[in-house]
């Protein structure tokens, strides 16, 4: 609910479950609350939980909450309260959290108060990491100051200190940017530190900034090659690309009408252990639709429902009426007919869709089959 922006909805759960329903909550469930309260600029309210959690809880708050409640008061322009905050969870021995840090730094820095920002950064005891000298960065190419933004990065990066994927993606997001082509000599470089089960250097989010960027210039070959690339230090291995990274490239193909390179990736992807996710299934469909390959969108819907993945109604009903529009609908009864064979059931809607067409076509047997359908498994 919490990432579907339903608020009051995300409330409303965790006053069902851990109020009326008595089930004790974990700290995860309150940061997801405290978050909400945030997001809706009521950091006040996400306070007071705070406090609860310290006077009532076995557990003690952990970084995460600190970190919503310093980036929801720096939202809300109480940036002082902000830098209480991060004393109090020092005090109260929580450890210095990065990103609790990164928060304020970033909070200055937007004040334009650099002096303020460094000192912070001077303070920091956690050690080195590249996600408070992206920010850094990002701020100094921001002004115009490129030689201070890369004297940042470069002193990261004479500390050689190894970064996991999530900190080389959030410097790799700024290079690039920035159109620094620093970005290639980054990715390369983090290509040759991926040595596992030793050393995780990369993940799918790091191919995919890189892979869309070559598509943003109109690169498609050199985006394939990227999709695939190694590193060449002798220890290094290929990344174990999961189906996350198949899909945004797959999704790039379709987005620039490059269907067969679409097909062959999809078909890659179904060979491995990995299995295509709804997503695939979504976006090659759309693709076929919008290209009036009405087979082809046919075929992978079949394949969609025939592996057990959800049909959502909104994406049912729209992918139902395109395919009855050419003529498809005793097709779609066979297809609605099999998602009613396993649960959850189709929406009402759908069947809405699928009966009204049959009728149009003049199919009234199958029309009668999906409403009797309907009424066996009692959808109204």
């Amino acid at each position: 609910m919490y990432r579907g922006k339903r608020y009051n909805d995300a409330i409303a759960l965790f006053h069902f479950f851990f109020n009326q329903s008595n089930i004790v909550p974990n700290i995860v469930s309150y940061n997801y609350l405290i978050n909400t309260h945030c997001d809706e600029s009521r950091v006040d309210v996400g306070l007071e939980i705070y406090r609860h959690i310290i006077a009532t809880s076995p557990f003690s708050p952990s970084p995460v909450t600190y970190r919503h409640l310093t980036k929801g008061l720096i939202d809300a322009g109480r940036i002082g309260d902000a830098v209480d905050l991060l004393r109090e969870m020092l005090n109260k021995g929580h450890g210095a959290d990065f990103l609790v840090f990164n928060n304020l730094i970033k909070g200055f820095l937007n004040l334009e108060n650099l002096d303020k920002a460094n000192e912070l950064f001077d303070e920091q005891v956690f050690g080195v990491d590249g996600v408070v000298n992206a920010t850094f960065m990002d701020w100094f190419f921001n002004k115009g100051k490129e030689k201070e933004a890369m004297d940042s990065y470069r002193s990261l990066l004479d500390r050689q200190f190894r970064m996991i994927p999530a900190t080389c993606n959030v410097l790799l997001e700024v290079l690039l940017k920035h159109d620094k082509k620093e970005a290639w000599a980054l990715f390369e470089q983090i290509l040759d530190n991926h040595t596992p089960p030793n050393t995780q250097a990369v993940n799918s989010e790091t191919f995919n900034m890189m892979v869309n960027e070559c598509f943003k210039l109109g690169k498609f070959g050199e985006a394939f090659d990227t999709f695939k690339k190694v590193g060449t230090n002798v220890k290094s291995k290929p990344f174990s690309m999961d189906v996350a990274g198949y899909n945004n490239i797959i999704a790039r193909y379709c987005e620039n009408g490059m269907l067969s390179e679409a097909d062959e990736l999809f078909r890659e992807l179904s060979s491995k252990s990995l299995t295509p996710d709804v997503t695939t299934h979504r976006t090659l469909i759309d693709a076929y639709l919008n290209l009036e390959r009405i087979d082809d969108a046919l075929k992978i819907f079949n394949r969609m429902v025939d592996v057990g993945l959800r049909v959502v109604a909104s994406f049912g009903d729209k992918v139902f009426t395109e395919l009855i529009e050419n003529g498809k609908a005793v097709d779609c009864a066979k297809i609605l007919k099999k998602m009613g064979d396993k649960d959850p059931k189709p929406d009402a809607s759908c069947y809405d869709v699928v009966i009204r067409g049959l009728c149009n076509e003049g199919e009234l047997d199958p029309s009668l089959d999906i409403l009797a359908e309907m009424v066996r498994y009692g959808i109204d």
